[in-house]
């Protein structure tokens, strides 16, 4: 899951659509994670990228809202294997479903019960996007509700990455074929950027190299 968005750093053209992974690549601990929590109601696949865990979220909750940037939720691709737009797919194979632009995130009325934001922040190289990811999920979740932040920080395919350019949590690199942001954002780094933002950290572990923690909206609605 990525948050789809085009980002101008440093000169260069970042397109994060391009780290989103289909829905043959899930993180088997993160779909046994989703079918055990307790909470059911509304809940929110805030960067929902190609959809990876839609099934175990509409399995789970009574209803499901799926964010992602425009680009992402509009542009014709492969979606668990067929050729089509998330905007389309939605509708047509989930009751009770829905999809929502990051760029209308403001509109959002109400409140979910639990919202997923997996390997979203490490995508995003941008500070002012990031803060405006955090301070979405602490004004969306209701009260007593949590949100789940995953990233994936430690892996031996992140070790070529480290030769590129050193940019906020990871570092910007280039191939032949394309620029890409891979921020590496364990446990502290994502307990730091939630609590400054007033989020209450209730529970955070590693899995895998993968950061876990959840969270929950000191003013939630």
């Amino acid at each position: 899951m990525v948050l789809a968005l085009n980002y101008n750093m440093h000169g260069i053209n970042i397109r994060s659509e391009n780290a989103a992974k289909p829905h043959t690549m899930p993180s088997r601990y993160l779909c046994e994670y989703i079918r055990s929590i307790e909470k059911n109601g509304h809940a929110l696949d805030f960067g929902c990228g190609k959809l990876r865990y839609s099934d175990e979220l509409i399995s789970k909750f009574d209803e499901v809202t799926f964010l992602d940037s425009k680009r992402q939720l509009e542009r014709e691709q492969i979606i668990r294997g067929i050729k089509t737009k998330i905007i389309d797919y939605v509708p047509r194979y989930y009751k009770n479903a829905n999809t929502v632009a990051f760029e209308d995130v403001d509109k959002i009325i109400g409140g979910y019960d639990f919202i997923l934001c997996s390997n979203v922040l490490s995508a995003v190289p941008c500070r002012d996007t990031i803060d405006k990811i955090v301070l979405s999920i602490k004004r969306l979740l209701k009260s007593g509700g949590e949100a789940l932040i995953v990233n994936q920080y430690k892996s031996s395919y992140f070790k070529k990455y480290e030769t590129g350019r050193k940019h906020l949590y990871g570092y910007i690199y280039k191939n032949s074929k394309s620029v890409s942001y891979y921020g590496l954002l364990d446990e502290l780094a994502v307990q730091e950027i939630c609590s400054s933002h007033g989020l209450e950290i209730l529970k955070s572990w590693s899995k895998a190299g993968s950061s876990y923690v959840t969270v929950g909206s000191c003013n939630a609605i």
